[in-house]
């Protein structure tokens, strides 16, 4: 459709005075009046269509609504045109404006011509500004481009949100266009009196993040991983249920004497079935598993030892440790009654002192020099947590082999370690330190810790791997006489395996409290919060309690004897 054409003029009636122009026309060339208009010079029209005066005493009586020169009345109207070619401009750019004289007469109610149809917004930004000293721009209402759905009737939240967009500025060639500002309540403006919300307070400084999430640019740092699929109930259940096939395949091939045989060097599986006697087709399978387990490598058809774990495997090499595999190959068969042990409150195997030492003392010896291989990295890494003073003295109650005894004196000069055993593991303990250079700075006292008192006094005791076998009344009574050796201010350690407060985590804590109740009469894994409070009791104060880390399932408790 074509816009509405504006009404002609209607021709005067014969009552009103006839139109005389002004006696004294303008003239640009004349040296009293102003300079002559320029094309671009002239102010904006004001809104909408022309502006009526709204009386007959703001115009002059022989002057022409819109007329050149020192006579005329207000700018020259805006011609019709498209929307595109004029101007957003809110009501609150112009203030001042708001309260011009408003328009009156019958024009008032015809805005102007329309256009109907689909109208195609213009371009967002302010136009060029004209500018003429002599001829300002007059006060009213400002110039508004008609809207593709509100025309000229514009609501003001829609106003205050096309203002909010033209002050914003163009962003840089090549950077990241901003996004528009949210219409509505919600849009980030400043307070009154130019302080900032504290929403926009706390966004300005934000660094820009890359809008996918997981996906980071380069020179960003690594991506992020993703995470690990949790196992299902019913997986985890299978895994359980055949978790004693890969021992049962570890304890078969101890027994067959595979591995001192791989150790001596690299075979294939038809070479060690006819040094251990076996069939070929089964030791084949068992080969397999084993490098599946990763205990061995396989090279084509060729298996090997790795060189870390000879010490494990094979007997008779330096430092040997099998005497712990010999063990839990025993316990593996005593695992079969653990039914019959829970219904009637009994260890399976007893493993206590006197039966210990009352049995084989070969196999005594074997599994007091496996302790001690064991046990070194978990020593090493109880020294690096609680480091002693040059020149301490050192009680280790019920060390064993003394590894932990061993490994603060290598690290701490003129430490005087004192280990506190049974006689016979104090005789092993005494061939393994000497072996290994350390005969001057261990000193060896045997007795029993539940009967006898300990050596006193020292600066430091440490009870490692020794509540996990005792009741709560003996160990209350460990911690009495530990606290009768230490002078106020000594230093007590106390390392061994310890639960959470629900015992039933981590997972292999709570394993390991199974088997202790398997080979103790009062054997369980405590807590660190029940030891704690043991320690309290008795005029201890906790300095920290920490794990270990991987790969041990052991915690450690600093305490100090208070006055």
């Amino acid at each position: 459709m074509k816009p509405n054409k504006r009404p002609a003029r209607k021709a005067p009636k014969p009552d009103q005075a006839p139109y005389i122009p002004s006696p004294r026309p303008f003239r640009s060339d004349r040296p009293e009046g102003p300079s002559p208009i320029r094309r671009g010079q002239q102010s904006d029209a004001p809104t909408g269509a022309r502006r009526w005066p709204s009386g007959p005493s703001e115009r002059p009586p022989h002057a022409k609504p819109w007329t050149k020169g020192p006579q005329a009345h207000g700018p020259r109207p805006q011609r019709p045109g498209k929307p595109g070619d004029r101007e957003w401009r809110g009501r609150s750019e112009h203030p001042q404006r708001a309260s011009g004289p408003q328009r009156s007469g019958p024009r008032a109610q015809h805005p102007g011509p329309q256009r109907s149809g689909p109208q195609r917004p213009g371009p967002l930004r302010p136009g060029p500004q004209r500018t003429g000293s002599q001829h300002p721009r007059p006060v009213g209402k400002p110039t508004i481009r008609e809207h593709p759905q509100y025309g000229t009737q514009i609501p003001p939240e829609e106003l205050e949100y096309l203002n909010q967009n033209q002050q914003r500025p163009p962003h840089p060639r090549g950077a990241r266009p901003q996004a528009p500002l949210h219409r509505g309540p919600r849009a980030y403006t400043e307070r009154p009196g130019g302080r900032p919300s504290v929403r926009e307070d706390r966004r300005s400084d934000r660094p820009r993040r890359p809008n996918r999430v997981g996906i980071q640019s380069a020179g960003e740092g690594p991506p992020r991983p993703a995470p690990a699929i949790e196992e299902s109930p019913v997986g985890r259940l299978y895994r359980n249920l055949h978790a004693y096939q890969e021992s049962a395949a570890l304890f078969a091939a101890h027994s067959l004497g595979l591995f001192p045989v791989i150790h001596q060097k690299p075979q294939t599986s038809e070479d060690v079935a006819r040094r251990c006697d076996a069939d070929p087709r089964g030791m084949e399978r068992l080969l397999n598993a084993l490098v599946a387990l990763g205990l061995l490598h396989k090279h084509g058809v060729t298996y090997v030892l790795p060189r870390e774990l000879a010490p494990f495997l094979v007997p008779g090499v330096d430092g040997d440790a099998t005497g712990m595999l010999d063990l839990s190959a025993e316990l593996y068969l005593s695992w079969r009654d653990l039914a019959r042990g829970v219904k009637e409150g009994v260890p399976l195997h007893r493993f206590s002192s006197d039966a210990l030492l009352s049995g084989d003392p070969a196999k005594v010896r074997s599994y007091i020099r496996a302790v001690h291989t064991n046990s070194r990295q978990a020593a090493r890494r109880v020294v690096e947590m609680a480091p002693l003073l040059p020149g301490t003295t050192l009680l280790d109650v019920a060390g064993g082999s003394g590894i932990f005894a061993a490994e603060y004196a290598r690290a701490t000069p003129d430490l005087k370690a004192i280990l506190f055993d049974l006689a016979p593991t104090i005789e092993v303990a005494h061939e393994i330190l000497t072996a290994e250079g350390l005969e001057d700075r261990i000193i060896y006292r045997t007795g029993d810790y539940r009967s006898d008192p300990f050596p006193g006094p020292v600066d430091a005791v440490l009870l490692s791997n020794l509540f996990q076998t005792e009741s709560e009344e003996n160990g209350r009574l460990i911690l009495s006489k530990a606290r009768e050796a230490l002078p106020p201010g000594g230093t007590l350690l106390v390392h061994g395996v310890m639960t959470e407060p629900d015992e039933i985590k981590p997972t292999e804590a709570a394993m390991f409290s199974l088997l202790m109740c398997v080979l103790f009469d009062q054997g369980r894994a405590y807590s660190a919060e029940t030891i704690s409070g043991w320690l309290a009791q008795e005029g201890f104060g906790v300095r920290f309690t920490r794990p270990l880390g991987p790969p041990f399932r052991s915690k450690l408790i600093l305490a100090t004897r208070l006055e």
